[in-house]
This record gives C-alpha cells, sequence and structure tokens, in this order.
C-alpha cells in the first residue's frame, strides 16, 4: 500500500514536542524529513550527504523516501540508466526531485539503451512527488526501437485506487528513441494492471519542453477505459470499467519535433490543456497523428494554444492541429491559434472507433490561418457547436472548407468568417447538406457552387487589419466591419473573445473568433436556447433523430415547414446548453394526424437524477403546450425532444422556444 494511502487512515496520537517541532508531518513518530543527494560525476559512493552523495542510480532506488524528503541531482552530471525510486509523500509533505549546485545546467537522467527498463525516469506505485529542473533523455543509436519514455509516471492496482498529486515542472526531455507504439513518450502518466479501478488525481505538467521524441509527446493513458460510447475501442468488450484520471493539467509547455502525436488526453473527467506551444509534430512515419487531441473523456478544455506545421504523411489520414476524438462528452476548443498544419484546423472523429460516438463537442473563438487539406474533417459527432471562429485561406490555397467521412454527423456552424483566397471548396465527396446547419456566417473571397446554404449569411469583406500576417491580432475585425453584429446568437456560449474582450450571451455577436463591438445585454431579446426550432432550414442538422421523421412543408403551425415524427416510436431531439439552478419553459406547437396518436414536446436528463418532463399532444388541429423544469446543481445541458410516443399515425412539431422561466 501506498505510504500516503496509509497515512490517510492512521489514527490520531498525542503530539509531542518533537512533532510539533516539525510542522506539516503525518503522523507522530514519523522521520523528519531529509535532503539527499546524487552526484553521478564523483568516483566514489557516499552516503547520500551534500558532503558526501550517492553516485550511483542503483544507490537511490535501493533507498526508500519519506514524506518532505528531497532528492537532489548534481547539475552538469549524467546518470546513466533509470531511477526508480521508493516511497510517497503526503499532502502536506511531498517528496522533491530537483537539481542542486552551481551553473546553469541542468542534473541528466539518461537511459540506457542496451538495458531493459522502459524510461529514464520511472515513478511506479508511488504518489506525492514533484519533479523540477531536471533534464531527461534516452537515446537509442541502433535501429532496433522498443518502448522508451523520457518520465513514465505509473499506477497499477492501488489499494486505495488512486495515485495523487504529481508535478513536472520546467522538465526538459529530448532524444527519447521510441518504437511507433504510443506507449513510448516524452511524458506519459500510465495506468496499467487489471485487478483494482484505479486512476490518477491531481497531475500538472508545466514549463516544460519535449523535444525529438517517439512516438508522442506529452499523455495519459489507462487500462480502466471501456464504456459503451467508445466502443470496441482498444480491445474493448461489454464490460464497462471507465475510470477516469482528474484534475489533470497540461500548461505552458512546449512540444516539438516528435514522431507521432503532440499531446494527448485519454480517459479524463475535466482535463485542462491550455497555453501549450506544438509544432513540429508527426515528423516520422509512425500512423495517424495529431497536435493536441483528446479521447474518451468528459468535459475536456483545450484552449489558448498554438499548434502549427503538424505533418499529414502518406500512410496517414489526420495531421491536423486539434482532434476530438471517439467516446468524448462536451469537449472545448477555444482561444487556440492553428496554422500551416497539412491536416487542417480540426478533426471531428466521433466515428473513428467501431461502435462509437462523441457528443456536444464546441468549437469557439479559434484562429486557423494558412491550414491546408480542409480546414474541419468530420465523421462524427452529436451536437457539435462550431462558432465564431476566423479561418484565413491565402491565394493559391486548394483548402476546402469542410470533408465529411461516412458517418453521419450534426453539427451547427454559426458566426464563423471564411475569408477564403484560394480555391478550395465547402465539402467533399460525402458531404452531406442535412448533417449540417450554417447560420450567420461569413463567406468571403471564392464562391464556389457548393458553397452552404446560409440564410443570415454575410459575403461582404470582413475588413480583417491585415490579413496575411503572422500574428493573431492581424485578424481583428476593424471599424465598419460588415461582421460586426452579423453572428449567430449562442445559448450558452463564451463569456470572452481570443482577445479576452466580452463576448455577448444575449446580444447578437460579431462574427470571427474578435468581438469589436460593444452590447447593451439588456436591452436585447433573449434569444431562443435552442437551434432551429421552427425547421425552417428545411434540415435536421441540429438534431439527432431516430425512427421516421423528416422536415416536412405541409402540416405547419407557421413559416414554411415545420417536424414530422412518426408513426411511434420516432423522435427528433437537441443537447442545448444551460444554467444550473436554472426554471426553464419549453414551449411549442403540436398535432397528430389521426386519433390514438399521442406525441410529445418534453425535455430530459436536465438533472442528475435523469428527470424528464413533457406536455403531450393527441389533437388533430395545433394547440400550443408547454412545460418548465429546474436544472440540477451541477447540470449544464438537457435534452428536448418532439416524441411520437404511441398510436400508428404521425405528430408534427412547430415553433419551439426555451427559455428561463
Amino acid at each position: 500500500m501506498l505510504l500516503s494511502a496509509v497515512l490517510r487512515r492512521a489514527v490520531l496520537v498525542p503530539l509531542t514536542a518533537a512533532t510539533l517541532a516539525l510542522p506539516g508531518l503525518p503522523t507522530a513518530g514519523a522521520l523528519a524529513p531529509t535532503t539527499w543527494f546524487l552526484d553521478c560525476s564523483r568516483s566514489a559512493n557516499g552516503s547520500g550527504s551534500q558532503e558526501s552523495p550517492w553516485n550511483t542510480l542503483a544507490a537511490v532506488n535501493a533507498h526508500t523516501f519519506q514524506p518532505g524528503d528531497r532528492l537532489l541531482l548534481k547539475r552538469g552530471a549524467t546518470c546513466k540508466g533509470t531511477l526508480k525510486p521508493k516511497g510517497s509523500g503526503t499532502p502536506s509533505a511531498p517528496i522533491t526531485l530537483a537539481g542542486y549546485g552551481a551553473g546553469d545546467d541542468r542534473p541528466v537522467v539518461k537511459g540506457d539503451a542496451a538495458g531493459t527498463e522502459k524510461a529514464a525516469v520511472h515513478l511506479f506505485n508511488v504518489e506525492q512527488w514533484e519533479i523540477r529542473d531536471l533534464e531527461m533523455t534516452f537515446p537509442d543509436p541502433s535501429t532496433t526501437k522498443r518502448e522508451r519514455n523520457g518520465l513514465l509516471v505509473e499506477i497499477a492496482d492501488l489499494p486505495d485506487g488512486v495515485g495523487t498529486h504529481y508535478v513536472a515542472d520546467d522538465v526538459y526531455v529530448h532524444d527519447v528513441d521510441g518504437d511507433a507504439t504510443k506507449w513510448s513518450n516524452g511524458i506519459q502518466f500510465r495506468v496499467s494492471g487489471t485487478t483494482t479501478p484505479t486512476h490518477f488525481d491531481d497531475v500538472l505538467v508545466r514549463n516544460s519542453r519535449i523535444s525529438d521524441v517517439d512516438r508522442e509527446g506529452l499523455t495519459n493513458r489507462t487500462t480502466w477505459m471501456c464504456r459503451p460510447i467508445y466502443g470496441t475501442g482498444d480491445g474493448c468488450g461489454s464490460t464497462a470499467n471507465w475510470r477516469a484520471s482528474t484534475r489533470i493539467v497540461f500548461r505552458g509547455n512546449t512540444i516539438e519535433n516528435t514522431g507521432g502525436d503532440g499531446i494527448v488526453i485519454r480517459a479524463a473527467d475535466h482535463a485542462l490543456v491550455e497555453g501549450n506551444t506544438v509544432h513540429d509534430i508527426a515528423m516520422r512515419p509512425m500512423g495517424s497523428n495529431v497536435g493536441i487531441w483528446t479521447i474518451n473523456s468528459d468535459d475536456t478544455l483545450i484552449q489558448r494554444n498554438e499548434v502549427h506545421h503538424v505533418r499529414k504523411l502518406p500512410d496517414n489520414g489526420d495531421g491536423q492541429a486539434f482532434d476530438s476524438d471517439y467516446g468524448n462528452n462536451r469537449a472545448v476548443f477555444q482561444y487556440n491559434h492553428s496554422h500551416d498544419n497539412e491536416g487542417g484546423f480540426m478533426l471531428f472523429c466521433g466515428g473513428c472507433g467501431s461502435g462509437s460516438s462523441s457528443r456536444g463537442t464546441v468549437v469557439r473563438h479559434n484562429l486557423s490561418r494558412a491550414d491546408k487539406g480542409r480546414i474541419f474533417d468530420v465523421t462524427k459527432d452529436d451536437n457539435a457547436r462550431v462558432h465564431n471562429n476566423t479561418v484565413y485561406l491565402p491565394p493559391g490555397s486548394t483548402t476546402a472548407v469542410i470533408h465529411q467521412r461516412s458517418a453521419t454527423t450534426n453539427t451547427v456552424l454559426s458566426g464563423n468568417i471564411f475569408h477564403n483566397l484560394g480555391n478550395g471548396g465547402y465539402s467533399g465527396p460525402q458531404y452531406r447538406p442535412g448533417d449540417f446547419l450554417w447560420n450567420g456566417n461569413t463567406f468571403y473571397g471564392h464562391h464556389p457552387a457548393n458553397e452552404p446554404v446560409d440564410a443570415a449569411k454575410n459575403t461582404a469583406n470582413p475588413k480583417l487589419g491585415n490579413p496575411g500576417g503572422t500574428a493573431p491580432e492581424d485578424y481583428r475585425l476593424t471599424a465598419g466591419s460588415p461582421a460586426l453584429r452579423a453572428g449567430g446568437s449562442v445559448a450558452a456560449g463564451a463569456a470572452e473573445d481570443y482577445f479576452g474582450s466580452p463576448a455577448p450571451r444575449v446580444c447578437r455577436p460579431d462574427a470571427g473568433f474578435h468581438q469589436l463591438s460593444t452590447f447593451d445585454e439588456g436591452a436585447c431579446p433573449a434569444p431562443d436556447l435552442a437551434i432551429d426550432t421552427g425547421f425552417e432550414t428545411g434540415t435536421l442538422a441540429a438534431w439527432t433523430h431516430y425512427g421516421s421523421v423528416g422536415v416536412v412543408t405541409s402540416n405547419t403551425h407557421s413559416g414554411q415547414r415545420a417536424v414530422r415524427v412518426g408513426p411511434a416510436q420516432a423522435a427528433v431531439e437537441q443537447v442545448v446548453q444551460l444554467k444550473p439552478r436554472t426554471t426553464y419553459r419549453l414551449s411549442g406547437y403540436g398535432k397528430v394526424s389521426s386519433s390514438g396518436t399521442e406525441v410529445s414536446l418534453g425535455v430530459k436528463q436536465y438533472d442528475n437524477a435523469g428527470s424528464t418532463t413533457r406536455h403531450v399532444f393527441t389533437g388533430t388541429s395545433y394547440t400550443r403546450g408547454s412545460t418548465t423544469f429546474t436544472t440540477g446543481s451541477t447540470s449544464h445541458t438537457a435534452r428536448i425532444y418532439c416524441y411520437a410516443r404511441s398510436g400508428s399515425g404521425n405528430g408534427y412539431c412547430d415553433d419551439i422556444t426555451l427559455a428561463e422561466d
């Protein structure tokens, strides 16, 4: 059992003068924190003191460290082999691994290519460790490659099921000659084992550099990953065992010259990837790779990163800056700068796994500049929202805006600027117009025959500050731009734009990633919190659906169109973004084609209990109905629906509204 797990279970003991003199120690009788020293340039091994430091990794690995201890490595000295220490810290007394001595050189741990270990530094089944100012490398001059990592933090079958608090701050990992599998990384946090469900909690990698590594840069992974939304990926069967790692933060790092991916988040809950610079990715032929991506995770937030020069090699189909892969719920990509990536800006890959899906990905307030291939590569994502992004395609570009693979999707694109001076189109050979809803976008420059239908589109020059420039500031809107107040209102949108200026939640926003115009939220009418609720676009792009459904031009309540559901059982549904602890009213008009048929207008999954409320229509003429509901304390979404519940006839819904009550 981990020492910190033992301490969490320890009984309280009386304080003594000795323990009072050592604040932060977890229990009476524990050893005082000690600073230990390692200098691999010394000719003789010592006791571990500063005057008589250890001189081998073997001496360190034989020692068990105590809470609050520090292990300091001599700057400028290189230790060959694997550092694999024992012992754990506590929340009040973590163990520190860092450098000592004069000069700017870092202490170096260099993996032994002739050995069998899989990392230069390997923390295995220990916790509460903080690593600073260390250099790790694992080169292999031979052509025979195997699994290798610079830093590997691994936990397996822990008695209490959680490994807590790991920090890698200002470390440098480079020249890791791993194989082409995704087990080889610069820095990896790995949960292995199959007996006890285990996960990480509180992982921070910041201000670090990872360079010249194969295959991946900075990642996490786990054997506890199976759930229905993930399908049968990685050999998952019918048994669900998904256990997400929590409080994972990758911040302010530089990842460069990888053979494969840059940063990957796997099986995590509310992970944060922000402020990283990722470039020259997928530089060697190692399968399909992306700059920053997330898979099989909930509520991943990827923001304020710059990703450029991701390669798309002949043996892969990716090469994008970002990817919401399969098995994700509610991933958000915002305030990022993507440029010069051979595979494009954004991949939606919810349907890339067998039986897999993803839901509710949001892509907002990003800049895509001179990306190649395709801007959005879409396989499947239920209720994806792409809004207020600025895309610049220079003269000579052949980049397509949309490339759709075979799987269906439901994607809404609103308030984006496409400043297209190239000649690429807006759809690929598998493009299905009914899978996409376009609302309030700016299409400037090239106007191909397949330009999307957008009732609120703008085709005038958006008057960007310096289009073609290399800085995000070059793509700000300028005074008098036709893109001002030309975007589509987005319920539960971002509170600010790319540059940190306030963005409207109620008023109609400016198009693109920059909000220039001012607004008064109190003077604007509240927008409908749902999208295409009158079905006037003629598609069901904003809605998921099952059974026999369709948009009709007869049997409407108002306007030109309504939705038909039926015969039972059939439904259209839409995930909406809401606020916790708030009461809403869902209203609309409904009717049935014949007596004995029942159609419901309702909402479900608006609280932690998965509650449902609805209004039922059984008449053959349109009537108005409504229902109210209050979201749960942690609920941010709900699912509204029009559902033919019973009977042999059809149901119809039209003019639906959703607003705070």
